[in-house]
C-alpha cells in the first residue's frame, strides 16, 4: 500500500491469469484504519491475455547507405541488429512500417536481423535481410547515345 498516493497493488502470476476461464478479476478489498474500523469494497474487471508472438518483421531490400526499412505488427517495438553488434530500436507505425538509420558500414552479403516485440512483451522470430551493396553488372552492355538532331 502506498498511503501517500492512496494506491495499492497485488501481484498475480501470469499462469493464473491464463488459467482463469472467465478472464475476470473479482476483487474484494478490506481496509482497516488505526482504530480497527474496517470497510470492504468489491469490484470486477474483465481482461484479455495476449500470448501470441507477432510474425517476424519483413525487411525491405538493404543497401550500404539508405535507411533500413520494413514492416512489422503495428505498434510493436522493432529491434534491428547489425553485423557489428550494434542495434537500433523503433516502434512500428499504425500501418506497420518502420525505419532505422543505416550504420553506413554495411558490406555486400552482410546479414541484418530484426525482431518485433508486441505491447504484451511477446517477441517474434527474427526477420533477416541480406545487404546488396554491389551495383548491377554492366559487362557486355553496349551503350551509345544517338546523335541529337533538329527534329
Amino acid at each position: 500500500v502506498d498511503s501517500a498516493a492512496g494506491t495499492w497493488t497485488v501481484s498475480v502470476l501470469g499462469s493464473g491469469l491464463v488459467a482463469d476461464v472467465d478472464k475476470t478479476i473479482d476483487a474484494k478489498v478490506t481496509f482497516t484504519d488505526a482504530a480497527g474500523n474496517s470497510s470492504t469494497v468489491n469490484d470486477t474487471q474483465t481482461y484479455t491475455v495476449d500470448t501470441t508472438a507477432p510474425n517476424a518483421p519483413v525487411l525491405d531490400p538493404i543497401n550500404a547507405t539508405d535507411p533500413v526499412t520494413g514492416t512489422a505488427e503495428p505498434g510493436s517495438t522493432v529491434t534491428v541488429s547489425f553485423p557489428d553488434g550494434t542495434t537500433a530500436t523503433v516502434v512500428a507505425g499504425t500501418d506497420g512500417t518502420w525505419s532505422v538509420p543505416n550504420p553506413g558500414d554495411l558490406k555486400d552479403g552482410d546479414t541484418v536481423t530484426a525482431v518485433a516485440t508486441d505491447p504484451a512483451g511477446n517477441p517474434s522470430l527474427p526477420g533477416t535481410g541480406i545487404v546488396d551493396a554491389v551495383g548491377p553488372n554492366t559487362d557486355g552492355v553496349n551503350f551509345a547515345v544517338d546523335s541529337v538532331t533538329a527534329d
